[in-house]
């Protein structure tokens, strides 16, 4: 294991995602604004391959590994298998991913949402996340990563900061 064979392996199976959570304001009613970025970076695998992911835990030395039950998905006669996930939400463990990518060879667009996830953690680790200039760049940010795949993003509050 290496850092090349692991952001190859990362471009095909992996991820950066933000989530923005309206659940945290019910939590921290002094939060000025209406979603909290949630920053993960994640590997998803059937449970067959559950080997390679804590190969890559060992590798980084940071994150945790969960299963992902389809029962649901079973219940109503989809044919899934469970799979388990290679997490790492910590921002300081954050900041070890950040290290190792930031200077490796990216061959896909994850590159950018590499780059665009990685100014949301640096915005949040300066408390940016917490004036409006910044909060708004998060979630520009946020909403353009993932291909763009977020339709349910393209919100009032989202056009609000396009136009």
């Amino acid at each position: 294991m290496n850092k090349d064979w692991l952001i190859g392996f990362l471009e095909g199976e992996g991820n950066f995602n933000v989530i923005l959570s309206r659940s945290y304001k019910k939590r921290n009613p002094n939060y000025s604004f209406e979603f909290y970025p949630i920053l993960q970076f994640r590997i998803f695998l059937r449970e067959d391959d559950l080997p390679v992911l804590e190969k890559i835990k060992t590798f980084l030395s940071v994150g945790k590994i969960y299963r992902k039950s389809y029962n649901y998905s079973r219940k109503k006669g989809i044919m899934s298998s469970d799979q388990f996930v290679f997490y790492v939400t910590s921002s300081k463990d954050l900041l070890k991913i950040k290290d190792i990518f930031q200077t490796g060879e990216f061959h896909t667009k994850k590159k950018k949402d590499m780059i665009y996830f990685f100014k949301i953690l640096d915005l949040k680790l300066k408390s940016r996340h917490l004036t409006r200039e910044s909060y708004d760049q998060i979630i520009l940010l946020a909403t353009s990563m993932n291909s763009e795949n977020r339709g349910n993003w393209k919100s009032k509050e989202v056009k609000l900061l396009t136009e």
